[in-house]
């Protein structure tokens, strides 16, 4: 390996894992050949921590990278067309096997001008001074009996601009000094500390951040008392419901109500105030949506028109909210919602630090509209978000029977459309093999296994709770646990037909039961779909309890949709024809019942079943899931009471 990359990879990895260092896994590192004729650099996206021998990286031609800076018609272009054309030049000017489209830095000419080493980091305890309007001269004073001389860098749009006002500081600063800076401070940015030996570069991050340590009074924690669970979930249902009114987006919100900085902001007398200016830096803006909500009174009107009045000023819609005496909150994917809550949590303590040092130092309008319409921070968010929208982006749904079947088949193409989805069933190991399978088909998709009787109201409660804590929300419930004990009238052993009744409608109203209600306090309206059967529209043979509940389930959610309208909530069912495939309830005992009964030999059953149909086709899993799909999605938004029957033209609904 080379020594470079060595280097490279020793203090992206020894910095990374420091979380006092890194905000977010943000941050990056440069290390240049001892020829000095390319310079190793972490790619955007990788978090520093993940560095590796074959990740992480690209090499680029210093010579290359440096004649971006020196041509001047760069400067004379429009922005957009500026910054794309720079990160264009970048990746023209790597020099390595690296496949994949990694992308080097976006910073990298700005790496180039310094020394061999590099890491720019953002720690709080420099975002303090930084983001602070006297910060500068608080770092003077820090700094005063130090060697170490700081070059401080007023704040310039990030990119090509950033790179030349540097480019000529340290021009400047060789001149006073007769070496290059070692420290630079970027207000409203971070920490940059350049060094001749991944030892000296790693010594001298230590020193400065024990400096700035040492010149910031430590924040008196505050106190809150514990919220209860209740007030918890309404003030989750509430923000769920005024982001939706505001934006028309689902989210899921999470809430976080432990980190120390939340319990000491909240008990702030300047809390308000100190949240209404804008976003710190580049990343608050760009992962955040800009500084967190302050939120006094959990209202979801008041909030949305909050938010409302946000937008129509052009600005973004916070994904962060802190309500007095509950914590924070997070409305945003869960894959970003932690780190979303990591930057808020550090925007609050360096809000409170800025607060001593003249107020908080906050980008301005201008300033944050360059970085809206930055090409590189839109790529670099990209890499952190989902695999892409799906019909149902970001809806919540539960799915009973989940762990096999139709209710795994629905599970499956409901996280395929883009849903999160909750894993309902009695057998918990069944329902892991569902999340296994949908994490194996799409990595970034949000699963919860549930374990859940669907007859014991006590356990559905407990179901949705667990459901409510780890996402805030409901859009969707697929009622898909089902039996079907196969016996004649004069054979039907009664606790079988009890069980069937028990688990096809009791199971169907207790789920039912608890997604309306939540739905209504929620206020965004909903989605719940009744798995029936082709069977609750013409009876089938040796078949009562089955029979008799799936026709009960149809009319359940006629009277249901004719309840549940007035708060947007839509009740439909799918009636699917014969779905071999994976079935429970299609097993080698079922099949040869059905052999006996139309006097055909088992093997023979799936293909008469088949014939049946006016396609001639077999219906699959996924084909269910689809019609699923399709009720619960915008496209069926007028839909509501109705029975849509997938089974290759065998019952004809008149």
């Amino acid at each position: 390996m080379d020594k470079a990359l060595a280097d490279l990879i020793e203090i992206s990895t020894t910095t990374g894992k420091d979380p006092e260092l890194v905000l977010g896994g943000g941050g990056n590192t440069s290390v240049k050949t001892a020829d000095g004729k390319y310079m190793y650099i972490k790619a955007s996206g990788t978090a520093l921590k993940d560095m590796g021998a074959d990740r992480g990286w690209r090499r680029l031609r210093i010579e290359s990278v440096l004649s971006i800076l020196s041509d001047k018609s760069l400067g004379k272009q429009d922005a957009i067309r500026r910054e794309t054309e720079v990160v264009n030049r970048l990746l023209q000017s790597c020099d390595d096997n690296v496949t994949g489209g990694a992308r080097p830095s976006v910073e990298a000419h700005l790496h180039a001008l310094l020394d061999t080493h590099v890491i720019h980091l953002h720690p709080l305890v420099v975002a303090a001074y930084v983001s602070a309007k006297n910060g500068r001269a608080a770092l003077k004073k820090v700094f005063a009996n130090e060697r170490i001389a700081p070059l401080w860098v007023p704040y310039t749009d990030p990119g090509y601009m950033l790179a030349r006002k540097i480019a000529r500081l340290v021009g400047e600063y060789e001149q006073e000094h007769g070496r290059k800076p070692g420290v630079l401070f970027l207000e409203k940015h971070g920490l940059f500390v350049t060094a001749g030996s991944a030892d000296a570069a790693i010594r001298l991050v230590k020193r400065v951040i024990a400096l700035c340590t040492k010149g910031l009074k430590p924040l008196r924690s505050g106190k809150v008392a514990l919220a209860s669970a209740e007030s918890i979930t309404a003030a989750t249902m509430a923000i769920r419901r005024a982001v939706f009114e505001a934006t028309r987006h689902y989210l899921p919100v999470s809430y976080y109500p432990t980190h120390e900085a939340i319990v000491t902001f909240m008990a702030h007398k300047q809390a308000a105030r100190l949240l209404a200016t804008p976003a710190l830096n580049p990343d608050e803006l760009v992962y955040a949506n800009g500084s967190a909500m302050w939120v006094e009174t959990v209202k979801a009107e008041a909030i949305a028109r909050r938010l409302r009045s946000l937008a129509d000023r052009g600005q973004k819609v916070p994904a962060a909210f802190v309500v007095k005496g509950l914590g924070l909150f997070v409305a945003a994917e869960k894959g970003v919602a932690g780190l979303i809550a990591d930057i808020t949590d550090t925007s609050l303590k360096v809000r409170m630090h800025a607060a001593r040092m003249g107020g908080v130092l906050a980008l301005t309008a201008r300033e944050q509209d360059f970085i809206n319409n930055w090409e590189s921070e839109a790529f670099r968010k990209k890499l952190v978000s989902s695999e892409g929208p799906g019909t149902l982006a970001n809806r919540i749904a539960i799915v009973t029977g989940a762990g096999s079947g139709l209710g795994r088949s629905i599970a499956v193409g409901l996280a395929r459309a883009g849903a999160m989805v909750a894993l309902a069933d009695v057998d918990e190991q069944a329902a892991m093999e569902t999340a296994e399978r949908i994490a194996a088909e799409r990595p970034a998709s949000q699963t919860m296994v549930l374990p859940c009787n669907v007859t014991s109201e006590s356990g559905v409660q407990k179901a949705f709770e667990a459901l409510l804590a780890h996402w805030g929300g409901l859009d969707v419930l697929v009622n898909a646990a089902g039996l079907a004990p196969p016996f004649a009238l004069v054979d039907m052993p009664v606790d079988k037909w009890r069980m069937a009744l028990e688990v096809n409608l009791t199971g169907y109203f207790l789920m039912a039961r608890q997604a309306a209600r939540i739905m209504i306090q929620q206020g965004i309206g909903g989605n719940i779909v009744n798995l029936s059967s082709k069977s609750g529209l013409d009876a089938s043979k040796n078949n009562s309890a089955y029979n008799a509940t799936k026709a009960g389930e149809l009319h359940l959610a006629r009277g249901w949709a004719l309840e549940l309208g007035e708060h947007g909530i839509r009740v439909n069912c799918v009636a699917p024809g014969n779905v071999f495939e994976g079935s429970k309830i299609w097993n080698p005992e079922y099949i040869k019942v059905c052999a006996r009964k139309y006097g055909i030999k088992p093997e023979e059953v799936i293909p008469y079943y088949v014939g049946k149909t006016a396609l001639r086709r077999e219906i699959k899993g996924q084909d269910i899931a689809d019609a699923v799909v399709f009720l619960c999605s915008d496209k069926a938004r007028t839909i509501t009471g109705q029975v849509l029957v997938a089974d290759a033209g065998q019952v004809m609904v008149r």
